[in-house]
């Protein structure tokens, strides 16, 4: 496989999987905070003992407090929905570059791995001793004459 094409889809595959990790622990989280306001929501509200009123200071609390957990559940389900969009994108970009195996587009990336490692060898000096010419002269030398 070409250099630049399995370096493309390893990238992919990462980034695609740490996405997706990240979306599933933001979707725990969410559940954990709706667990949370739901049980405040479904808290009882009367007074202590044998009295069936509602207990003004116990229900403003209770009221402060679902208001706040629902802020918070509003905000993780907003990251949330934006991570799993992030990660759908991903995984769907991901499946499309796997899908070009074969295709004449990583035979492209093997034209600029060719290109890149020539431009490696320059600059790494070695290009000064490994010449077209050299190699002629020493094919010639053992095939030619």
């Amino acid at each position: 496989m070409i250099l630049v094409y399995s370096a493309v889809v390893v990238v992919l595959g990462i980034v695609s999987y740490l996405a997706r990790r990240r979306a599933k622990s933001l979707e725990a989280k969410y559940a954990r905070v709706a667990r949370q306001a739901d049980q405040l929501l479904r808290q009882n509200s009367f007074k202590e003992g044998n009295s069936n009123r509602q207990d003004p200071l116990l229900n403003a609390k209770r009221q402060y407090a679902l208001g706040q957990v629902a802020q918070k559940r509003d905000r993780i389900e907003a990251r949330f929905m934006a991570w799993q969009s992030f990660s759908d994108r991903l995984a769907r970009l991901a499946a499309r570059v796997r899908a070009w195996k074969g295709l004449k587009l990583p035979y492209t990336f093997g034209v600029l791995d060719v290109a890149s490692v020539l431009w490696a060898l320059d600059r790494l000096g070695v290009g000064d001793y490994v010449t077209i010419r050299q190699l002629i002269t020493l094919l010639r030398s053992h095939f030619g004459g």
